[in-house]
């Protein structure tokens, strides 16, 4: 049974994504949110490495990244991911690609981030600023085993960061009244 829901939740993830990083940019859509603790209670030895207080996600091997993206969808993709935050003041308007590290704390929080490297408009530490705005109000659903909240560790993420002034990329088009716009 639990191989049969591993199938299918591996389909689904591989359509969302197919990157072997935990996205932070990413909601849960409301169906997998609600059965998200149903599919962990399944799941949870088969994708995570337990301590007492800690986890961590598995490493696979290539042939079972299908395994791997169902593991990160449960487990590193938040449940709610704000729309707002502060870009660091003074950056030059670019594209930076951020790789980092991180936990999810037992509260479900995005804490101890830690910037491995950033190339592109901003440096490391205004990536960091940007990421700690970025991810202040990230939510995941906190993580129980055995009715005990556990901290998901040594998490590594990806973001790419757009900074600068906001343009409408459409503002220069003419208006075509037969398309539907919102």
């Amino acid at each position: 049974m639990s191989k049969y829901i591993l199938v299918i939740l591996g389909i689904f993830a591989l359509s969302v994504s197919s990157s072997p990083i935990c996205n932070i940019n990413q909601e849960l859509n409301k169906d997998t949110a609600a059965k998200l603790s149903e599919f962990r209670d399944q799941t949870h030895s088969t994708c995570l490495i337990c301590t007492d207080s800690s986890c961590q996600l598995k490493t696979w091997p290539e042939e079972k990244k299908g395994d791997e993206a169902v593991c990160k969808l449960l487990f590193c993709t938040p449940s709610y991911v704000s729309k707002f935050f502060e870009k660091p003041d003074n950056v030059k308007s670019g594209k930076t690609k951020i790789e980092f590290s991180y936990i999810i704390n037992s509260k479900g929080k995005i804490k101890e981030v830690k910037v491995k490297s950033a190339r592109g408009a901003m440096n490391a530490r205004e990536s960091y600023k940007y990421l700690q705005s970025f991810t202040s109000k990230t939510q995941f659903e906190p993580l129980l085993i055995n009715d005990k909240a556990i901290t998901l560790v040594d998490i590594n993420g990806e973001h790419t960061a757009y900074t600068g002034k906001y343009e409408d990329i459409d503002k220069n088009m003419p208006v075509n009244q037969g398309i539907w716009r919102n």
